[in-house]
């Protein structure tokens, strides 16, 4: 960008340089070699300055913008191995999708997968269960985060009251810290959870567990608590949560082919919602946005910076935010199943996306590839040099040596 907006000034120098050779005026010549080249180098920051700025206000329309990864300091050399790494070990990844300052770098499927192909994004929908609450937060629909659970359904009476369970509030919940006796993880063979799915009422079921710590103290997964999220929207605002978001959430995004299954009438907030891949990476790119959207504010920044950043400790990563995964103060994920992942960086200003069919023991996959070959493309903040041959070749490429024959 830099280089065609200093032709002209590159064309003028030519010209007067000629003009003092002809005239012997050596003095101006080594003037003129000396002004414009600071000239050029003035308009080359300034317009690598304006990309920077149209990125920092870009939001996608129907389509989103694509770009060479090297005009966004990525080496397409770099990128390229992830296909080889893939195919090597014969992951089951459906496809992945790297966006860098608000321009699509890489966008690979697997197979027939198409762009329009909805995927199920298992457990990431609790990252949304959460935008959600914080929509309905800064609306005045919920008071705070510090609501006590009991207080959002008086009409529910636990067949057990002790002291904890008075003490669970809606950030308990959200930060996977109730204390409840949960045991529908993985660890549990999701042994509470097939309990929950026996029972009509799934709100009555989960304030009926018993309180096995104190709330907000340790951190025990629990898809069930992920379920009350969705029941408080509902209660709170007189809609099913999936309504509440197609209002306020997915359509301003533009997001309308999507899919969230029910329960009972209640909008299940731990699984099942289905959508594209490029529509995942739409909502990482709000939450890297500060929750601003087209100059509307789909979500406050303060909603935002809470629910991305750590309140308590977990096995699995530096900490965990409001359904959140936190990777470090700058990189938080929504995670899901089978390599369901939508990875923000904020100190890349990047979002990347996976969606597969991973197997139990290859979960990790997704975080190995952006490790490996996803971060290290990241050469620098400043334009390289154009690779037409790797950018072509990348383009190319798809997940599985199937699709390219």
């Amino acid at each position: 960008m830099g280089g065609s907006g200093s032709r002209p000034f590159l064309m003028d120098y030519r010209a007067e340089s000629f003009g003092a050779m002809i005239s012997g005026r050596r003095k101006r010549l080594q003037r003129k070699i000396f002004i414009p080249f600071h000239i050029v180098i003035i308009i080359s920051t300034l317009f690598f300055r304006v990309a920077q700025l149209s990125a920092s206000q870009y939001w996608p329309q129907e389509q989103w913008r694509t770009a060479s990864p090297e005009s966004q300091s990525m080496s397409s050399g770099i990128l390229s191995e992830l296909f080889s790494a893939i195919r090597k070990n014969d992951y089951e990844i459906d496809s992945v999708i790297i966006v860098r300052n608000g321009y699509v770098v890489l966008e690979s499927y697997k197979d027939l997968l198409e762009p329009h192909f909805k995927h199920q994004i298992y457990s990431c929908t609790k990252s949304v269960s959460s935008a959600l609450i914080g929509i309905a937060i800064d609306k005045g629909y919920i008071k705070s985060v510090d609501q006590p659970l009991l207080e959002l359904f008086p009409e529910k009476i636990p067949t057990v009251i002790d002291s904890n369970k008075r003490k669970i509030t809606l950030r308990h919940l959200l930060t996977m810290a109730a204390g409840l006796k949960c045991e529908d993880s993985v660890r549990y063979e999701f042994k509470g959870l097939k309990e929950m799915w026996q029972r009509d009422d799934w709100v009555q079921y989960m304030i009926d567990l018993p309180v096995i710590n104190p709330p907000g103290i340790n951190f025990e997964y629990c898809n069930g608590a992920s379920a009350l999220l969705t029941a408080i929207i509902q209660k709170t605002t007189g809609m099913t949560a999936f309504e509440f978001a197609k209002l306020h959430l997915f359509n301003p995004l533009n997001i309308t082919d999507i899919h969230w299954k029910s329960y009972n009438g209640l909008t299940i907030g731990y699984s099942d919602l289905t959508m594209r891949p490029l529509d995942m990476a739409r909502f990482g790119y709000l939450f890297l946005k500060a929750g601003r959207w087209n100059n509307q504010q789909i979500i406050s920044p303060e909603w935002i910076a809470e629910s991305t950043k750590k309140h308590i400790d977990n096995p699995l990563t530096f900490g965990y935010g409001y359904q959140w995964w936190i990777y470090s103060p700058d990189r938080f994920a929504a995670v899901g199943a089978r390599g369901q992942r939508i990875f923000v960086l904020k100190d890349k200003n990047m979002v990347v996306v996976f969606a597969g069919n991973l197997r139990e023991t290859k979960t990790r996959i997704p975080e190995e590839i952006l490790d490996n070959h996803i971060i290290p493309a990241v050469q620098s903040d400043n334009q390289l040099s154009e690779d037409p041959r790797s950018w072509e070749r990348l383009k190319s490429m798809r997940l599985s040596e199937q699709a390219r024959n």
